[in-house]
């Protein structure tokens, strides 16, 4: 049978949606990770990326389910939901991969700013930083820009730097800091995983039009199995 036929058309509509139900997980865990990794940054667009893996995940099913029964009802909203979560997934991509270094560094400025100190302490502790930058990293106080004692982060373990110290008093006895600054060990990280994200979305936004096109198609199509003179 020709790969037009509609055994062909149902398989290969049946197997985008088995390969939908993994992109999605796979948004879901890469764009999960990049936020757990920003810790302080809130980058919403990564947010909207799990939102639209999630909802990807729920309609392949709808969709699976549509193509192996020949279901006009599901066909019909599997294709219409999926053409708007294309666009959504578009736009959301495109704002993923439009993010500049310095609107990054911005996200991870007012995230840090914004932060309480225990989840300052816990994100030093975490990627073995003390402080914001190199120009905090002696600061006295926990709001702000300033950072909780950074006492607990590994490479600060009996050292004499001031950044270290549980009360913080600069003193020219006390060595510089000897742990990198967070931001020049997260923003890297936050860099990458929001141009990973980003170029998967936008990837995988463009085979849902694929997937629109052939359910049409399959809509279309007359069963083999059922009578020639009922047309589904």
């Amino acid at each position: 049978m020709a790969c037009g036929g509609f055994s062909c058309s149902r398989n290969v509509l049946a197997l985008l949606n088995v390969m939908y139900i993994i992109v999605a997980l796979v948004l879901i865990g890469v764009a999960a990770y990049g936020k757990a990794v920003a810790m302080i940054a809130t980058v919403n667009v990564m947010g909207g990326i799990i939102g639209c893996g999630v909802f990807l995940l729920l309609i392949a099913f709808v969709g699976l389910i549509g193509a192996i029964r020949h279901h006009q009802v599901l066909l019909f909203f599997y294709m219409i939901i999926l053409f708007l979560l294309f666009l959504v997934q578009f736009a959301v991509a495109c704002a993923c991969l439009a993010l500049s270094d310095a609107q990054q560094k911005d996200l991870f400025t007012v995230g840090w700013e914004r932060a309480s100190a225990p989840l300052k302490a816990r994100t030093q502790e975490y990627f073995n930083c003390c402080g914001y930058d190199e120009n905090s990293q002696n600061a006295n106080y926990t709001d702000g820009l300033g950072h909780p004692s950074c006492s607990n982060v590994e490479g600060c373990r009996n050292v004499n730097a001031t950044c270290c110290e549980t009360e913080r008093v600069f003193s020219n006895d006390l060595m510089d800091c000897p742990v990198r600054p967070c931001s020049d060990v997260i923003e890297p990280v936050l860099h990458q995983a929001v141009k990973v994200v980003g170029g998967l979305g936008l990837f995988f936004s463009f085979t849902e039009l694929m997937a629109v096109w052939c359910t049409i198609r399959y809509r279309n199509q007359k069963d083999p199995q059922i009578s020639p003179n009922i047309f589904l």
